[in-house]
Protein backbone atom coordinates (compact mmCIF):
# COMPACT_ATOMS: atom_id res chain seq x y z
CA UNK A 1 0.00 0.00 0.00
CA UNK A 2 2.96 2.38 0.53
CA UNK A 3 4.05 2.34 -2.44
CA UNK A 4 0.49 3.50 -4.19
CA UNK A 5 0.97 5.88 -1.90
CA UNK A 6 4.64 7.12 -2.78
CA UNK A 7 3.50 6.95 -5.97
CA UNK A 8 1.38 10.02 -5.92
CA UNK A 9 4.09 11.91 -4.33
CA UNK A 10 6.44 11.06 -6.92
CA UNK A 11 4.01 12.16 -9.45
CA UNK A 12 3.61 15.42 -7.67
CA UNK A 13 7.60 16.04 -7.96
CA UNK A 14 7.37 15.15 -11.42
CA UNK A 15 4.48 17.17 -12.43
CA UNK A 16 5.63 19.92 -10.71
CA UNK A 17 2.88 20.03 -7.75
CA UNK A 18 4.07 21.20 -4.44
CA UNK A 19 2.12 18.46 -2.94
CA UNK A 20 0.45 15.33 -3.49
CA UNK A 21 -2.76 16.89 -1.97
CA UNK A 22 -3.04 17.98 -5.26
CA UNK A 23 -4.64 15.24 -6.84
CA UNK A 24 -7.11 15.02 -4.29
CA UNK A 25 -8.80 18.32 -5.76
CA UNK A 26 -8.36 17.45 -9.07
CA UNK A 27 -9.77 14.40 -8.59
CA UNK A 28 -12.52 16.04 -6.58
CA UNK A 29 -12.80 18.85 -9.45
CA UNK A 30 -13.34 16.10 -11.81
CA UNK A 31 -16.27 14.62 -10.39
CA UNK A 32 -17.93 18.43 -9.94
CA UNK A 33 -16.21 20.82 -12.01
CA UNK A 34 -16.00 23.59 -8.96
CA UNK A 35 -12.87 25.73 -10.53
CA UNK A 36 -14.03 26.52 -13.74
CA UNK A 37 -17.28 27.48 -12.59
CA UNK A 38 -16.06 30.32 -9.97
CA UNK A 39 -15.81 33.88 -10.65
CA UNK A 40 -13.87 33.98 -6.80
CA UNK A 41 -12.38 31.27 -4.65
CA UNK A 42 -11.46 31.32 -1.24
CA UNK A 43 -9.17 28.77 -0.22
CA UNK A 44 -8.46 28.66 3.40
CA UNK A 45 -5.03 26.73 5.27
CA UNK A 46 -3.20 27.06 1.65
CA UNK A 47 0.24 26.37 2.36
CA UNK A 48 2.17 24.85 0.80
CA UNK A 49 0.16 25.90 -2.37
CA UNK A 50 -0.59 22.44 -3.99
CA UNK A 51 -4.32 23.41 -4.30
CA UNK A 52 -3.53 26.71 -5.35
CA UNK A 53 -1.67 25.39 -8.22
CA UNK A 54 -4.18 23.11 -9.20
CA UNK A 55 -7.16 26.47 -8.71
CA UNK A 56 -4.16 28.28 -10.58
CA UNK A 57 -4.44 25.74 -13.32
CA UNK A 58 -7.69 25.51 -13.87
CA UNK A 59 -9.58 28.90 -13.21
CA UNK A 60 -10.92 31.08 -16.04
CA UNK A 61 -8.37 34.05 -16.46
CA UNK A 62 -11.10 36.29 -14.63
CA UNK A 63 -11.43 34.25 -11.60
CA UNK A 64 -10.38 35.73 -8.33
CA UNK A 65 -8.93 33.33 -5.90
CA UNK A 66 -7.49 34.56 -2.32
CA UNK A 67 -5.56 32.04 -0.35
CA UNK A 68 -4.84 32.47 3.40
CA UNK A 69 -2.43 30.56 5.72
CA UNK A 70 -0.66 31.39 8.90
CA UNK A 71 2.34 29.41 7.50
CA UNK A 72 4.57 31.21 4.83
CA UNK A 73 3.56 30.13 0.90
CA UNK A 74 5.32 30.63 -2.17
CA UNK A 75 3.33 32.79 -4.74
CA UNK A 76 1.58 31.06 -7.08
CA UNK A 77 0.31 32.91 -10.42
CA UNK A 78 -3.31 33.91 -10.30
CA UNK A 79 -3.22 33.52 -6.62
CA UNK A 80 -3.34 36.55 -3.98
CA UNK A 81 -1.97 34.70 -0.83
CA UNK A 82 -2.76 36.24 2.69
CA UNK A 83 -0.90 35.29 5.41
CA UNK A 84 -3.27 35.11 8.26
CA UNK A 85 -5.16 33.82 11.12
CA UNK A 86 -8.55 32.98 10.09
CA UNK A 87 -9.64 33.82 13.68
CA UNK A 88 -7.97 37.28 13.14
CA UNK A 89 -9.64 40.63 12.81
CA UNK A 90 -7.83 41.32 9.51
CA UNK A 91 -9.55 37.88 8.54
CA UNK A 92 -12.89 39.21 9.23
CA UNK A 93 -12.47 42.81 7.77
CA UNK A 94 -10.93 41.09 4.61
CA UNK A 95 -14.03 38.95 4.35
CA UNK A 96 -16.59 42.03 5.38
CA UNK A 97 -14.72 43.89 2.60
CA UNK A 98 -14.95 41.73 -0.22
CA UNK A 99 -17.44 43.43 -3.32
CA UNK A 100 -17.93 40.15 -4.68
CA UNK A 101 -19.65 36.31 -3.21
CA UNK A 102 -17.01 33.34 -3.21
CA UNK A 103 -18.87 30.90 -5.53
CA UNK A 104 -16.08 28.65 -4.01
CA UNK A 105 -15.03 27.84 -0.22
CA UNK A 106 -12.01 25.32 -0.58
CA UNK A 107 -10.65 23.46 2.78
CA UNK A 108 -7.16 20.71 3.18
CA UNK A 109 -6.83 22.65 7.09
CA UNK A 110 -6.51 20.16 9.72
CA UNK A 111 -4.85 20.98 12.84
CA UNK A 112 -1.91 20.12 14.00
CA UNK A 113 -2.11 16.75 15.73
CA UNK A 114 -1.95 16.19 19.79
CA UNK A 115 -2.38 12.42 19.08
CA UNK A 116 -5.00 12.52 21.82
CA UNK A 117 -7.70 11.45 19.29
CA UNK A 118 -10.49 12.78 21.48
CA UNK A 119 -8.79 16.17 21.25
CA UNK A 120 -7.92 16.06 17.92
CA UNK A 121 -11.14 14.95 16.33
CA UNK A 122 -12.94 17.93 18.26
CA UNK A 123 -10.38 20.25 17.47
CA UNK A 124 -10.74 19.50 13.40
CA UNK A 125 -14.89 19.74 14.20
CA UNK A 126 -14.50 23.11 15.66
CA UNK A 127 -12.34 23.84 12.10
CA UNK A 128 -14.75 22.41 9.98
CA UNK A 129 -18.00 24.42 11.96
CA UNK A 130 -15.67 27.28 11.30
CA UNK A 131 -15.47 26.43 7.33
CA UNK A 132 -19.28 25.83 7.16
CA UNK A 133 -19.80 29.36 9.11
CA UNK A 134 -18.12 31.43 7.20
CA UNK A 135 -20.07 29.74 3.79
CA UNK A 136 -23.44 30.61 5.38
CA UNK A 137 -21.95 34.13 5.27
CA UNK A 138 -20.24 35.19 2.59
CA UNK A 139 -21.24 32.19 -0.12
CA UNK A 140 -23.10 33.20 -3.23
CA UNK A 141 -26.77 31.62 -4.21
CA UNK A 142 -24.96 28.97 -6.53
CA UNK A 143 -21.74 28.06 -4.38
CA UNK A 144 -20.02 25.63 -3.12
CA UNK A 145 -17.92 24.49 0.31
CA UNK A 146 -15.27 21.19 0.01
CA UNK A 147 -13.75 20.96 3.44
CA UNK A 148 -11.25 18.11 4.75
CA UNK A 149 -12.68 16.13 7.49
CA UNK A 150 -12.67 12.83 9.23
CA UNK A 151 -14.28 9.57 9.46
CA UNK A 152 -15.19 9.36 12.89
CA UNK A 153 -17.60 10.06 15.71
CA UNK A 154 -18.24 13.95 14.47
CA UNK A 155 -18.96 12.91 10.79
CA UNK A 156 -22.33 12.17 11.11
CA UNK A 157 -23.41 15.07 12.93
CA UNK A 158 -21.02 17.01 10.54
CA UNK A 159 -22.72 16.10 7.10
CA UNK A 160 -26.53 16.39 8.83
CA UNK A 161 -25.38 20.20 9.32
CA UNK A 162 -24.46 20.05 5.35
CA UNK A 163 -27.28 18.73 4.66
CA UNK A 164 -29.50 21.21 6.17
CA UNK A 165 -27.39 23.88 4.70
CA UNK A 166 -26.68 22.83 1.38
CA UNK A 167 -29.20 21.06 -1.30
CA UNK A 168 -26.77 18.80 -2.40
CA UNK A 169 -23.96 16.99 0.09
CA UNK A 170 -21.43 14.41 -0.97
CA UNK A 171 -18.37 12.65 0.62
CA UNK A 172 -15.55 12.19 -1.07
CA UNK A 173 -12.18 9.97 -0.72
CA UNK A 174 -10.04 10.83 -3.72
CA UNK A 175 -7.87 7.88 -4.81
CA UNK A 176 -5.00 10.33 -3.82
CA UNK A 177 -5.94 9.97 -0.23
CA UNK A 178 -3.66 7.58 1.88
CA UNK A 179 -5.80 4.03 1.99
CA UNK A 180 -4.94 3.74 5.92
CA UNK A 181 -5.60 7.95 6.36
CA UNK A 182 -9.32 8.63 7.84
CA UNK A 183 -9.53 11.36 6.18
CA UNK A 184 -12.46 12.46 3.99
CA UNK A 185 -13.81 15.45 1.99
CA UNK A 186 -17.40 17.03 2.35
CA UNK A 187 -18.90 18.97 -0.44
CA UNK A 188 -21.58 20.98 -0.25
CA UNK A 189 -23.46 21.91 -3.75
CA UNK A 190 -25.58 25.31 -3.51
CA UNK A 191 -26.75 26.54 -0.29
CA UNK A 192 -30.29 26.70 1.14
Amino acid sequence: MKEIQDTWAKKAKEEGYRSRASYKLLQINELHKLIKNSDMIIELGSAPGGWSQVISKLKKDSTKCHAFDLLPMEKVEGVDFHNLDLYSNEFEKFISDLSIEPDLILSDMSVNLSGIKLIDDEANKELNLFCLNLSKKILSSKGALLIKTFTNQNLKTLKKEFEQSFERVFTEKPKASKTSSAEVYLLGLVPK
